[in-house]
């Protein structure tokens, strides 16, 4: 990992998140809320610094899930999701001979529990449990298992924040803890600072500037920290090792919220500071290399009943 990701690391990981505006407030449609949402992201290609060659990837997510409202502040509910990585290496790469791993798949479950006390504060507790390995790789070996736990206030009618934790297991070594910060602030009318899911597939944390333009559209530049890991299968050439990619992207967001019940977006960027490395069985890194700044697009989309 480069200097300049590990600086970005311990920046992010102080700013990880949890969704806020599901904490601020729950959709005002009935106690039972269906929810579908995914979304899809292409990574040109992009060159590895460390051994030549290229890489690309394609992901893909969706997942599906039910509230049950109380009142705006509590609420519990269950989702279930999955999708996959598509990474396309160059033959001339220097990782593992041109193919150190492939198709990606992953699959998550979560329960979401967020409970009002006082007249403003809100406590959020979601554990999840998630498989993220290649294809054919033993399930049991790719699971992994964490919580986040938040607790915030709001102070005002604009602004919303509160403290909070996340601890996660991983492949192989010990469990992560990290700080988590939540916020949701209406700067001013148009302007919002929020933090919330990341963009398609990774569904990873994040922290967006938003302005409205109207009431269907709104436009923004989101930036988040990525650490996806994932377990190979028994015949590459780390057979039953681990593979990791870790990026820091920022892009530009455009939204349309047409009703209530449906919110589209379009995004592009780039990741920077991205590093690949393949560990094998024994948790021993047999290949490294950081990569070039490389282009991305997608989509997302949520809807809500």
């Amino acid at each position: 990992m480069t200097a300049t990701l590990q600086r970005i690391n311990k920046l992010i990981m102080c700013l990880m998140v949890i969704s806020m505006p599901a904490m601020a407030q729950t959709q005002d449609t009935g106690p039972l809320v269906f929810k579908v949402d995914g979304g899809v992201v292409h990574q040109s290609d992009t060159d590895l610094t460390d051994g030549g060659g290229s890489f690309a990837v394609d992901r893909w997510f969706v997942s599906g899930g039910i509230d049950y409202v109380w009142d705006e502040r509590t609420s519990l509910g269950f989702s279930i999701g999955g999708g996959k990585s598509n990474y396309e290496f160059d033959d001339l790469t220097g990782l593992a001979g041109g193919m150190p791993w492939g198709d990606i798949e992953d699959s998550r479950a979560s329960i979401t529990g967020r409970f009002g006390f006082g007249k403003s504060a809100v406590v959020l507790i979601s554990p999840t449990i998630r498989s993220n390995g290649e294809d054919g790789a033993d399930s049991g070996d790719s699971t992994t298992y964490g919580v986040f736990a938040a607790v915030a206030w709001r102070l005002n009618k604009n602004l919303t924040i509160g403290p909070g934790v996340g601890v996660f297991t991983r492949l192989e070594d010990s469990a992560r803890i990290f700080p988590v910060l939540a916020i949701d602030w209406d700067i001013s009318d148009r302007w919002n600072l929020s933090t919330g899911r990341g963009l398609a597939s990774s569904q990873g944390p994040g922290l967006t500037l938003s302005y409205e333009l109207n009431e269907d559209w709104s436009f923004g530049f989101a930036g988040r920290y990525e650490d996806i890991e994932f377990r190979l299968d028994d015949e590459g050439p780390a057979a039953g090792g681990i593979g990791r990619d870790q990026s820091f992207p920022l892009v530009a967001v455009a939204t349309l919220k047409p009703n209530s019940m449906l919110a589209l977006s379009v995004f592009t960027g780039l990741e920077l500071g991205g590093s690949l490395r393949l560990k094998d069985a024994q948790d021993i890194t047999v290949e490294e290399s950081d990569y070039d700044p490389a282009p991305l697009f997608g989509a997302t989309f949520e809807f809500r009943y």
